[in-house]
């Protein structure tokens, strides 16, 4: 059993579907699929510099509360103004409790 008052970050979880702008191209959009408090920990992270250009890469793991809704790998995280693509998703105590969510960022600057 998780301690409660460890889910203290607000994350939000989007679906992201095609749709057109007002030009008729093709862009994705972003909606909520859930809002809900997390556990974060990053669990490892690196720095690269190529071609002029910094390039970080960090692996996160996002603990949440097992959700009523279904939550996919093709779905990405907003935290802390930071998007993180879902690498991999597990029930952690398989009594449907808890859920772990791990993520992948990137930065490109």
């Amino acid at each position: 059993m998780i301690n409660a008052g460890k889910y203290n970050k607000k994350i939000e979880i989007l679906g992201i579907k095609p749709a057109k702008d007002k030009g008729g191209f093709k862009k994705d959009e972003e909606y909520i699929v859930l809002k809900t408090y997390a556990s974060i920990k990053t669990t490892r992270g690196y720095t690269l510099i190529q071609n002029d250009s910094d390039f970080e890469k960090a692996y996160t793991n996002f603990t949440i509360r097992y959700p009523q809704v279904n939550i996919s790998r093709d779905m990405i995280i907003k935290y802390n103004s930071k998007t993180y693509t879902i690498e991999y998703l597990n029930d952690i105590d398989a009594i449907a409790d808890s859920f772990q969510v791990t993520l992948f960022f990137q930065i490109i600057n």
